[in-house]
């Protein structure tokens, strides 16, 4: 008899020992789907690329893109492609690897965006472009026209030296960005825009400024000593026309009464000159960050929350306006951040 109870006390310990032991993994996983329905809804997670932090027009880019997320409780990851072809390609590796809910990315040109879309939409990653549209894929992006950059800011700058230079020969010269190849688009957008009020304008050399001031000011003191004879110069950026204007300066140019510099963006720093009456800085293409920006982030929400295809052009196009000095307060403080 003893030895039955001592049995039946084993097996009870033991059937005890078993219910312990079993309790944890249940619990554990009741408290998964209790954090899953009701408890912590998990943040999205987006990844954003700009072109490079060392440009003023991309630094509010990225500002914009920071407000946003805080905004939308959304975790974001900022990634600056630096103007290279190679870290662009090690980012999208690094981003195939993150696994992010969304991806706002623009590129450096059209062929080599359109691979690396492509390399996301293969991993089950929702991209949208900017700035810059990829090529041979399709996906939500927001279009800009750099030659009608170009063209607004050459037409606003031929206006302007017809009217204050009627009787000098405008001699062209451009402020380029060799690593972004759609910069040449706004080069030639520029050379149409000022040939429909010269139609024999040229631009006798372009440099490259690399989008910067101090590199486009070093590439214009060598255009300028080749061609003294330039007198109107493009930037394709604020920075690239700041560094043209520094490189006139220089030499005891860059006035209202000598020269002719035009640029595209309308920073606070482009439109600080044009609105110095004695400044050469006359003509500015307006090109907002935020709006791009905020047109892109519109359309990745969209694409994440399924009201539009991840994998359908869905283009969104900018409107591109002539800054004057009139309005360039007012266009700094809506567009700039």
């Amino acid at each position: 008899m003893k030895k039955l109870i001592t049995f039946l006390l084993c097996v009870c310990l033991l059937l005890g020992m078993a219910a312990c032991g079993s309790a944890p993994s249940g619990s554990k996983d009741t408290q998964k789907e209790s954090e899953t329905s009701t408890g912590g809804e998990k943040r999205l997670r987006i990844v954003a690329t700009i072109q490079s932090q060392q440009i003023n027009f991309w630094s509010n880019v990225e500002h914009t893109f920071e407000r946003l997320a805080k905004e939308a409780n959304v975790d974001l990851t900022i990634m600056d492609l630096n103007n290279d072809v190679t870290t662009f390609a090690n980012v999208i590796d690094d981003i195939v690897a993150m696994k992010p809910d969304g991806v706002i990315t623009c590129g450096l040109e059209g062929s080599t965006l359109g691979v690396h879309v492509k390399t996301l939409q293969d991993a089950g990653i929702p991209v949208v472009t900017y700035n810059i549209s990829p090529e041979g894929v399709e996906c939500p992006r927001v279009v800009t026209d750099h030659s009608e950059f170009g063209r607004v800011a050459g037409t606003a700058a031929a206006k302007y030296w017809k009217e204050n230079h009627p009787d000098m020969k405008p001699i062209g010269g451009a402020v380029d960005l060799y690593a972004a190849p759609v910069c040449k688009l706004r080069v030639d957008g520029f050379m149409e825009g000022f040939r429909s009020v010269y139609p024999d304008f040229e631009v006798v050399q372009s440099v490259d400024g690399g989008g910067s001031r101090s590199l486009s000011l070093a590439a214009c003191e060598d255009m300028l000593q080749a061609h003294p004879e330039i007198n109107v110069v493009f930037g394709i950026n604020a920075d690239s026309a700041l560094g043209a204007l520094d490189a006139l300066r220089e030499i005891n140019r860059g006035t209202s009464a000598d020269s002719l510099v035009a640029s595209v963006d309308g920073t606070e720093a482009d439109c600080a000159e044009l609105k110095n009456p004695d400044s050469a800085l006359k003509a500015v293409a307006g090109n907002s960050p935020r709006i791009m920006a905020e047109t892109a982030w519109d359309l990745v929400m969209r694409v994440i929350r399924g009201e539009i295809s991840a994998k359908t052009d869905s283009p969104q196009s900018l409107e591109i306006i002539s800054v004057t000095k009139e309005t360039a307060d007012s266009w700094v403080k809506e567009n700039f951040e």
